[in-house]
């Protein structure tokens, strides 16, 4: 009797086992690449068996329950985590959709749309229509999803310049400029409008001089700033020579690489120094020890008063001393038989004369400096000259843009209106060309003319 009860038992077992493994066979498939790459898929419920990410960036982005849950569900889940990640960059992000099965890629491609706008940023959606055996072949041999093989391989057709190797890891949203422009970079370089852009090293900001949002710096002042109209004529933005062939021909510079160290002290730029009075005319690019072991702190200029340091602060007095416990009144302290005040109004003065409203940083003027051990390198293709380097280039031109009424057009394409300026503020300043601030991190690129 047991062996028949275990028996059927078993029997039941099996069925349930295979109820649920029917029941969960993958149906459909969806694939979305965006770089981070992932791949969704769904039983013949249209509910969710398992979302797979396709390489390591992905990996965060599948995070989430979503097993049995409905596609919106999952799909909501995916695009939290991608803005949650960085991957919605100046509200914009492209997306390659391809499905199979069961699944109607355009609902799902416009239920990404109006998920988009919700979140107040703009989807493109790329359709993959069909996939090729050459795309197979294509996907198995560089480890890349089906979608991008495809749309890789369009693009190759068109322009045979290309390289997969170049084209692989690149995001979608770069894949697409391409596309669209016949623009493109060499490996480990990102495309921005008419140039590549790759990261070089990062350094920590300094405190400077910057304008408020919305206003822009040209010659020492802050000048409204806004958009302006591209026109259909071509112009050379830096100081080249434009061609017939709507091309610029001129010699491109750029910051040497610095190879320097300090003994002692802090390794430094010349233009970074604080004091205009230390910069001196020379060359900015200059790398300097900072040594501050015996700088001076700020004193305070005192007008009608005497003062005296104590606990290395300025403190104003002495004041008579008062019939109290301690002698003195409010925050004052009992000093060599006076009264003095250790928060005092007037302003602490360094040596060169700026005033400080503490006394806590130490006097710029009264660092030690001394040069820098090393030099300067060039990567391939360059000539060093003193910190710059330089090599001739041919760039394609770029549209003119013209600015409204009112407005100056700049060599950097910014239009400012002149009879508009404020005030400079206290903010994070990256003083290295070709620099860009995230934080108080600057991160200095490499700048060069795009392919065509």
């Amino acid at each position: 009797m047991k062996k028949k009860i275990i028996i059927i038992s078993v029997g039941i077992l099996l069925l349930i086992t295979g109820y649920l493994l029917w029941n969960n066979r993958v149906i459909s498939t969806i694939i979305l690449e965006i770089n981070p790459s992932l791949e969704i898929r769904l039983n013949k419920n249209n509910k969710v068996v398992r979302v797979v990410p396709l390489n390591d960036d992905a990996k965060e982005i599948v995070k989430g329950n979503s097993i049995g849950k409905d596609l919106e569900h999952t799909l909501d889940i995916i695009i939290g985590n991608m803005i949650e990640k960085g991957y919605v960059k100046d509200g914009n992000i492209s997306i390659l959709l391809y499905s199979e099965g069961n699944v109607d890629n355009d609902m799902i491609g416009n239920y990404i749309y109006e998920k988009s706008n919700e979140k107040e940023f703009h989807a493109s959606i790329i359709h993959i229509s069909n996939i090729s055996e050459e795309d197979k072949a294509l996907a198995k041999k560089y480890n890349i999803s089906i979608a991008r093989a495809s749309y890789v391989n369009e693009m190759i057709k068109d322009n045979p310049n290309l390289d997969i190797e170049v084209l692989k890891d690149k995001s979608v949203n770069e894949l697409r400029e391409t596309k669209e422009s016949g623009k493109y970079c060499d490996k480990d370089y990102a495309l921005e409008g008419d140039f590549c852009v790759k990261e070089i090293r990062r350094e920590k900001s300094i405190i400077g001089d910057v304008c408020p949002e919305g206003y822009f710096e040209f010659d020492g002042k802050c000048y409204e700033v806004t958009e302006g109209t591209t026109t259909d004529e071509y112009m050379c933005y830096r100081e080249f020579t434009l061609t017939a062939e709507n091309e610029c021909i001129g010699t491109e510079k750029i910051d040497a690489i610095p190879n320097f160290k300090c003994d002692s002290g802090e390794l430094i730029k010349r233009g970074s120094l604080p004091s205009p009075s230390l910069r001196e005319i020379r060359d900015p690019n200059e790398y300097l020890c900072e040594d501050r072991t015996n700088a001076k702190y700020p004193t305070e200029r005192c007008y009608q008063q005497e003062h005296a340091i104590i606990n290395g602060k300025c403190a104003m007095g002495p004041k008579p001393l008062l019939p109290t416990s301690s002698g003195c009144a409010d925050d004052d302290v009992n000093y060599n038989g006076g009264c003095y005040d250790l928060t005092p109004d007037e302003p602490y003065i360094c040596p060169d004369g700026e005033r400080y409203d503490t006394n806590t940083e130490p006097c710029p003027d009264t660092f030690k400096y001394t040069k820098a051990n090393g030099n300067y390198t060039c990567s391939d293709g360059y000539t060093l000259n003193g910190s710059r380097c330089e090599r001739e280039v041919t760039e394609p031109a770029s549209l003119k843009k013209i600015c409204p009424s009112g407005y100056t057009l700049l060599d950097s394409g910014h239009c400012i209106n002149k009879n508009k300026t404020t005030d400079f503020i206290k903010g994070n300043v990256c003083n290295e060309p070709d620099s860009r601030l995230e934080g108080n991190i600057c991160i200095i690129n490499e700048v060069v003319p795009a392919n065509r």
